[in-house]
C-alpha cells in the first residue's frame, strides 16, 4: 500500500467514466447495501465520481486530483483508502497511463449488483450482516426481496412473443448467427481468495452424517465464505450443515447456516474475553507498552490468523504459500493459543525479522515459539510481546558472551526487531535502529489503516 500511495500525487490527472446507467435506484442500493461496508468517505467519493462520469473517454475532461481532494475534504491517504474499498467491492475499476501531461488515472464507475444478486452472493450478504447486525439485515432483505405474489384460483393467459409478433424464419436464422456481445461478468471478491479445506475429509464426514452429499455441493461457495471469515474447520462445517438442515425437504437452509456460523464464532471469542477479564479481576498487571507496541497489539486483535497472514504477505508484495497456510491453520485448529497471540508470532517472524516465507527453519522456530507461549499459558498479545522481549534479551546476552569469548574473530551480526522485541543497545547502533524504526512505523500505519477500513 505504501508504494501505491507514493505513486499518487494531487497533481496527477484523472478522468471519470462509466458504461453503466447509475441513477437514483442504483444510488439507493449503494447507500443502503454497500455504504455499511464502504464507510461514509468511500461512499462520498463514489457519489462524487458518478456525478462527473462521462460515457466516453475524452482527454479534454481531464481534471487534477487536488480538485477531487478539495471537493471531498479528504487527504491523499484517506482518498486512496476509500478508492481501494470501492475497487474491492466491484464499484470501481482503475486504469493508469502516462502522457505528455504526466500521470493520468481513469476511474471507470461500475453499477452496483442488483439487490437480488447482492443478497444471493454469500460474501456480500455475510459482510453486510456482520456490519449492520441481524435485525437490520433482515429488514433490508425483506424490503428489497419481495416474496412471490400468489393469486388464488387463477389461470395464466399471458401471450408469448411469437404469438404477437411475426418474424420471418430467414430473418430469425440470420439474427441467430450474429455475434453476441458478452459482458464482462462481475467477479465476487471471494473468487480471488484461496481457502484451503480438506475436501476428501469433508466429504467423508458428510457421508457419515445425515446431510445429503448434493447439499455439500450446493453450499460450496457458502462454505468457502464462512471458512474465510471465521476460520472454521471441516468438523465444524459439517456440524453447522446438520443444524441448518431442513428436515421437511432435506435441504440446507443457507441463511440459517450463515447465522449459526456467526453465533459460533462469537461464542468461541467469548471464553477468551472472560479469561482476560478474570486476569484483570485478580489484579494482574499487563506489561507496559509503547505507542507502537499498542498499535501492533490492536492490529493483532482485529484479524483472524489466516487473514492476518494474507495482509502481512501483501505488505511484502508477496503471497501466501500452501505450506504457510497449513502451518497457520494447523496451529489455529489445535486451539492452544488465542488468535491475537498467533498474530504476534506472525508479525514477529515475517515483519520484525523480515523473513520472506514462513517455511523451513523459520517455520520450525515459529512452531517452537508457539509451543513456548502455550506452555506459559499466554492469553493476550501484550503478554506474548513481553515474554518474547525477555527471551530476546536472554538470547542477546548469550550472544554477547559468545562474542567476548571469541573476540579475536570478526563476527558481523545484523538483526531487525521492532521496539517490543529488542532492548537498548550500544550508542553505535542507534542510527541504524532509527532507520529500522521508521520502517516499522510505516508497516504499523498500513496495518492500522486496514484495521480502520474493516471497522468502517
Amino acid at each position: 500500500m505504501v508504494d501505491a500511495l507514493k505513486q499518487l500525487s494531487p497533481k496527477d490527472g484523472y478522468i471519470a467514466t462509466t458504461l453503466d446507467q447509475i441513477g437514483s435506484t442504483e444510488a439507493k442500493l449503494v447507500l443502503e447495501l454497500y455504504q455499511p461496508l464502504l464507510g461514509v468517505e468511500a461512499y462520498g467519493i463514489y457519489a462524487l465520481l458518478v456525478s462527473q462520469a462521462q460515457r466516453t473517454f475524452d482527454l479534454l475532461e481531464r481534471r487534477l486530483h487536488k480538485e477531487l481532494l478539495a471537493s471531498s475534504g479528504l487527504g491523499l491517504r484517506a482518498f486512496y483508502e476509500a478508492r481501494i474499498k470501492l475497487e474491492a467491492l466491484g464499484l470501481l475499476r482503475t486504469f493508469e497511463r502516462t502522457d505528455d501531461l504526466g500521470h493520468l488515472l481513469i476511474y471507470e464507475l461500475q453499477a452496483p449488483l442488483s439487490a437480488k444478486a447482492f443478497f444471493t452472493d454469500d460474501l456480500f450478504s455475510t459482510l453486510l450482516c456482520d456490519s449492520v447486525g441481524q435485525v437490520r439485515y433482515d429488514e433490508l432483505k425483506t424490503s428489497y426481496l419481495a416474496t412471490k405474489l400468489e393469486y388464488p384460483k387463477v389461470q395464466e393467459i399471458t401471450r408469448d412473443l411469437l404469438d404477437v409478433y411475426t418474424v420471418k424464419s430467414a430473418d430469425l436464422l440470420t439474427a441467430s448467427k450474429r455475434p453476441r456481445v458478452v459482458e464482462r461478468p462481475k467477479k465476487s471478491p471471494l473468487a480471488q481468495v484461496e481457502v484451503t479445506l480438506d475436501l476428501e475429509y469433508l466429504k467423508d464426514l458428510v457421508a457419515n452424517s445425515f446431510v445429503p452429499e448434493e447439499e455439500l455441493t450446493k453450499a460450496s461457495e457458502l462454505i468457502k465464505t464462512v471458512t474465510l471469515l471465521y476460520g472454521l474447520d471441516e468438523l465444524q462445517i459439517v456440524r453447522l450443515l446438520e443444524q441448518a438442515l431442513n428436515v421437511h425437504d432435506n435441504t440446507v437452509d443457507h441463511e440459517e447456516f450463515k447465522k449459526l456460523a456467526t453465533r459460533q464464532f462469537e461464542r468461541e471469542l467469548q471464553p477468551r474475553e472472560q479469561v482476560v477479564e478474570s486476569k484483570n479481576e485478580t489484579a494482574k498487571e499487563l506489561p507496559v507498552l509503547s505507542k507502537e507496541e499498542q498499535a501492533i497489539a490492536e492490529v493483532c486483535k482485529a484479524y483472524l490468523p489466516l487473514e492476518f497472514l494474507t495482509v502481512l504477505k501483501q505488505q511484502k508484495n508477496s503471497f501466501v504459500s500452501d505450506l504457510e497456510r497449513y502451518v497457520v491453520q494447523n496451529l489455529v485448529t489445535k486451539k492452544v493459543l488465542p488468535n491475537a497471540v498467533i498474530n504476534v508470532l506472525l508479525h514477529y517472524y515475517l515483519i520484525a525479522q523480515d523473513n520472506p516465507v514462513l517455511e523451513g527453519r523459520v517455520s520450525n522456530r515459529f512452531t517452537v515459539a508457539a509451543a513456548k507461549l502455550a506452555e506459559n499459558k499466554v492469553q493476550t498479545p501484550e503478554e506474548a510481546m513481553d515474554l518474547m522481549k525477555r527471551a530476546n534479551q536472554e538470547a542477546l546476552e548469550k550472544r554477547t558472551k559468545k562474542k567476548q569469548s571469541y573476540a579475536s574473530r570478526k563476527v558481523v551480526q545484523r538483526e531487525t526487531l521492532p521496539d517490543w522485541a529488542k532492548k537498548e543497545q550500544s550508542s553505535s547502533k542507534e542510527k541504524s535502529s532509527a532507520t529500522e524504526k521508521q520502517k516499522l512505523d510505516a508497516e504499523i500505519d498500513d496495518l492500522l489503516a486496514q484495521l480502520e477500513e474493516n471497522k468502517e
